[in-house]
Parts: structure tokens; C-alpha cells; sequence
């Protein structure tokens, strides 16, 4: 069976993909005994491919099949659950929603969906014709929220009801018409002459490489598109989405996936953020990263008997303490931290998220964040220092926060 995805050597992370390296062995196994496979029109057409169920669904059937005896499947009912719960939620609003394609067919089929959990380290997922999709344990790992997982799972459904797999395979069986007719006249040219056709047999090894990653790249296009867009039709927020391509693109940015060239089989981390922004922009969807990530929005802890014997609520961000305040106005420490949470986190998305300069000390008597009183005297008092002191170490914290945030989002250059 072939690799399921192709990473950098060396890296410690494996980028969102769909199974296209093994559908295309299924297509390799195919297209060479002859068996038929269903012409793909024009990925521009209006109505697609006309697409036999049977073939399409018997194909991942077999892949699924055979991937099973090479792989460990997780068993572990909770997490059986949450991501079958998860898809099947999707997989309906998928068999009843077409969403036009941007590559592939826009034809819609009524998938019997199938999610699968892989005992496997790497942050993976990927999907097989007919709606079989495998969802890495690496991936539920690193994902941060059911929104982020209905992202990865909407984008590999995507890959299944476009049909991505079978307008490769027919991408394939085209460009092996061309190359396998034109290395046959060459040999016959050669006179038995093997070795002048071996730089000829390279060239078209290349060639077929470059134009099938062109067509992968294109998938992987069409897959975050439509998957952002399965989104909206459900409960699920589409910046869930978003936030976990952020997040892959920062890691391409630290590690570097190097300059594939031809061998590249997926767009530019940074271009699927930009990609997945404008989208969500055209569709007057906020980007708040808070609702998504539960690291990207501010928690309180309460510590008991935290300053001079008094509870004391801790309102942290990405790890970072912004500030602690005690009880005051009848409210509990716990209390008013929850109330201060539930403003702040707000102010550290969108397209102007608070900045260090806007805290300020109001007479002495409080710390302010644009209109939000934060911190008191009493909460200095409590703390044995002064407002202009808790004042600079949340504005530093911010500043930070800031800095944080910027070096995750990647936009185009």
C-alpha cells in the first residue's frame, strides 16, 4: 500500500491531507488490468461526472479494507464516539447540501460515511472514495475543540463528495494515454536502445509527478473551500477551521517544508490561512479565534487565600497571567473573573484586537482596557503593589499575547 502522506524529512508534523497517494495506487492497480472507470467532464461543467455509485464506493471499499490490515484502529468508546458523532453530523448536511466545486464534480451522491480512528502519532487525516475517512489519534491530539475537529473532518467529507479520487484517477488514465504512447515510439526508435530512452522514461516520470501534484494541490484547494462552506450549514463555527490551519501554517514557518517544486502535493500553509480568511470575510463570518481555541481565550482559577488570606481569581491567556483581582461589588473573586473573562477574551480577536498602549490608570484609583475597569485599589491592596505596577504587567502581558498571535497568523506575502 502506498504512504498515506508525504512529509519533510525531519519534521515533527504531518500536514492535513487526503488519501490521494493511496486512491492513486487504487488507480494505478485499475487503469492497468483495464477495468472501467467513469469519465470525469470538465471540472468547470454544471452537473460533474457521471459517476457509478457502485465503482466509486467499491473502490474505497477495497482501499478501506486493505488500509485496515496495516493500521491500528483506536477502539476507545469515548473517542469512537465523539468523532462518529462529529461526522455523521456533517455527513447529513453533506448528502443534503450540494456545494458547488471548486475542482472535482459538484454532483451530489448520498454517501454512507464511515469514520475511523487510527492509532497513529502523526496530526493526519485523509479520506478514500465513497466516504471512508480515517482521522489520526495525533490529529485529536492536537486539535483544540470539537469546532477545530468538524474543520478536519468537513474538509476530508469534502474530498469524498467532489469526488476528488476518481477525477484524479481519470487525470491519470489521461496523462497515460499521452506518456505511455509517446515512450513506445521512442523505443521503437531506439532500435533496442534502452539506454538512450532512460532519460526520456525520467522526463516522463516527472512530468507525470508534476501534473498529478498540480491536480493534488487543486483538491486540497477545493477540499478547504468546500469544507469551510459544509460548515455553515451546521452548528459547528467555520473559524474552527481556520484556527487549525493557522496553527499548521506556523508550524510549516518553523520548520520550513523546504521548495518541493513539482513534488509538492498541497498549497502553501500560508496560502490556505489567506484562502480560508477572504472566505470567510465574502461570508461576513467574524474570526474569533476565542470561540474556537479554548487556549485563545482568557480563564480564570480561583486560589484560595491567594493575597494577605483572601481568594484570589487568576485570568490567565495562552499560558500568560494577565491579572488577578479579589472579590468586590458583591461578587466573589471567582465571580468577577469570570465577568472580567468574559469581556476581555473578546478583545484579543478580530481584526483589532487590544493593544498594550490601551491600558491605562484611571486617577489612580483603577486599571483600564479601553472601557473595562480591570483592576481596582483594592485588588494593589490585596496584592502589596501599586495600580501602576499591575497596570505595566498587563500591558506587557498583552503586548506579548500580541506578539503571540501575530507570529501564529500567517498572511500571504
Amino acid at each position: 500500500m502506498a504512504p498515506i502522506f508525504a512529509t519533510k524529512p525531519g519534521a515533527n508534523f504531518c500536514r492535513l491531507v487526503c488519501l490521494r497517494l493511496a486512491a492513486l495506487a487504487a488507480a494505478f492497480v485499475l487503469i492497468g488490468i483495464g477495468s472501467p472507470i467513469s469519465a470525469c467532464a470538465d471540472d468547470k461543467s454544471k452537473t460533474g461526472p457521471i459517476l457509478t455509485e457502485d465503482n466509486e464506493v467499491k473502490i474505497g471499499r477495497e482501499n478501506a479494507e486493505e488500509n485496515d490490515k496495516h493500521v491500528k484502529l483506536i477502539t476507545d468508546a469515548a473517542i469512537v464516539e465523539r468523532v462518529n458523532r462529529i461526522g455523521q453530523e456533517l455527513a447529513s448536511v453533506a448528502n443534503k447540501y450540494p456545494i458547488a466545486a471548486q475542482w472535482g464534480s459538484s454532483q451530489l451522491k448520498q454517501f454512507q460515511y464511515t469514520f475511523r480512528v487510527v492509532d497513529d502519532k502523526d496530526v493526519n487525516a485523509y479520506s478514500l472514495p465513497g466516504g471512508f475517512i480515517y482521522i489520526n489519534k495525533g490529529l485529536l491530539d492536537y486539535i483544540h475543540s470539537d469546532d477545530e475537529l468538524a474543520g478536519v473532518i468537513a474538509h476530508e467529507i469534502t474530498h469524498a463528495s467532489h469526488h476528488h479520487m476518481v477525477k484524479l484517477m481519470h487525470e491519470q488514465s489521461k496523462i497515460q494515454n499521452v506518456v505511455l504512447p509517446a515512450l513506445a515510439a521512442a523505443v521503437a526508435l531506439s532500435h533496442g536502445g534502452v539506454g538512450n530512452v532512460g532519460p526520456l522514461i525520467m522526463g516522463a516520470q516527472l512530468y507525470t509527478t508534476a501534473k498529478l501534484n498540480t491536480y493534488g494541490v487543486e483538491a486540497e484547494k477545493d477540499a478547504d473551500h468546500g469544507g469551510l462552506l459544509l460548515m455553515t450549514h451546521t452548528k459547528y463555527n467555520p473559524g474552527g477551521l481556520y484556527s487549525f490551519m493557522v496553527r499548521l501554517a506556523a508550524e510549516e514557518r518553523r520548520h520550513g517544508p523546504g521548495e518541493l517544486g513539482i513534488f509538492r502535493t498541497h498549497p502553501p500553509g500560508a496560502e490556505r490561512v489567506e484562502a480560508a480568511r477572504k472566505l470567510m470575510e465574502e461570508l461576513h463570518i467574524p474570526i474569533e479565534l476565542s470561540k474556537v481555541d479554548p487556549n485563545q481565550r482568557v480563564t480564570v482559577t480561583l486560589i484560595k487565600g491567594g493575597a494577605l488570606g483572601r481568594d484570589v481569581a487568576e485570568l490567565k491567556i495562552m499560558g500568560m497571567v494577565l491579572c488577578r483581582v479579589v472579590a468586590a461589588n458583591d461578587l466573589t473573586a471567582e465571580e468577577r473573573g469570570e465577568k472580567l473573562a468574559e469581556r476581555l477574551s473578546p478583545m484579543f480577536d478580530g481584526t483589532r484586537p487590544v493593544l498594550n498602549f490601551e491600558v491605562k490608570v484611571v486617577k489612580d484609583r483603577s486599571v483600564v482596557v479601553r472601557d473595562l475597569v480591570v483592576l481596582t485599589e483594592e485588588d494593589a491592596l490585596a496584592q502589596g503593589k501599586t495600580l501602576t505596577e499591575l497596570g505595566k504587567t498587563l500591558a506587557n502581558t498583552i503586548s506579548q499575547v500580541s506578539s503571540n498571535r501575530q507570529s501564529e497568523t500567517i498572511t500571504r506575502d
